[in-house]
């Protein structure tokens, strides 16, 4: 009787998007917290498991709707088409960039620009935006089901995720480079998805501005 109750909790809208979010605040802050205490050289491994941990789970039990976390297959409609000229121009700026940076005279200005105590790994970053997309939709399917009708749940859904992403950017044991860059990320990911809502262009932006800003780095340290 109480594992039915707690699966339909746990399925039925719109009560099942704010305990999975309820129950990544919690995993983050524990695993945090006990890894940094006990193992602190495994708080990256960990991380990325917390990050793909309970979407996956709320995927797999129906908990989430995968529409809303733009893991549907692509349909190359309008709104895909103008997500993919953006994108595509804002890798093409970024290549620009990181050009007119590494022909910079004084490389310590370029380093600092872009400079990195440690380079996250594709899977990393793949993990990562793979927990915006659930914030995203798990604030979306709150919205739609208790924001009056004259707001749009979609816009404010996705600025309100990375409105919730920023404190773990903030706490992320990293320079003060490289919670900048993650920001940035995190704002031109966002504004993709108002566009395309879709997390593969997302994830390929990401993926992007972190092989384009961070081709031919020197690696640094991490600071103690």
């Amino acid at each position: 009787m109480s594992s039915t109750w707690l699966l339909d909790l746990l399925t039925t809208p719109p009560t099942r998007a704010a305990i999975w979010l309820a129950l990544s605040f919690m995993l983050a802050g524990t695993a945090t917290f006990v890894t940094r205490m006990i193992a602190p050289e495994l708080e990256r491994l960990v991380r990325i498991v917390r990050w793909v941990q309970v979407p996956y789970f709320g995927l797999i039990l129906g908990g989430l709707s995968p529409r809303l976390m733009g893991l549907t297959v692509l349909a190359w409609d309008s709104r895909y088409t103008l997500g993919l000229v953006v994108l595509v121009c804002l890798l093409v700026l970024l290549v620009l960039i990181r050009i007119r940076l590494h022909t910079e005279t004084d490389p310590f200005g370029a380093i600092a620009f872009t400079g990195r105590s440690w380079s996250p790994s594709l899977l990393e970053s793949c993990a990562q935006e793979f927990h915006w997309c659930f914030l995203r939709g798990a604030v979306w399917e709150l919205l739609y089901f208790s924001a009056p009708a004259s707001l749009s749940p979609q816009y404010w859904a996705v600025w309100i995720g990375a409105a919730i992403s920023l404190p773990g950017i903030y706490f992320h044991p990293a320079s003060l480079s490289d919670r900048l860059l993650t920001a940035l990320v995190l704002v031109a990911t966002s504004s993709l998805f108002v566009v395309t809502q879709s997390f593969w262009l997302c994830c390929f932006l990401h993926l992007g501005i972190r092989v384009i800003l961070l081709w031919n780095q020197p690696t640094q340290q991490p600071a103690m």
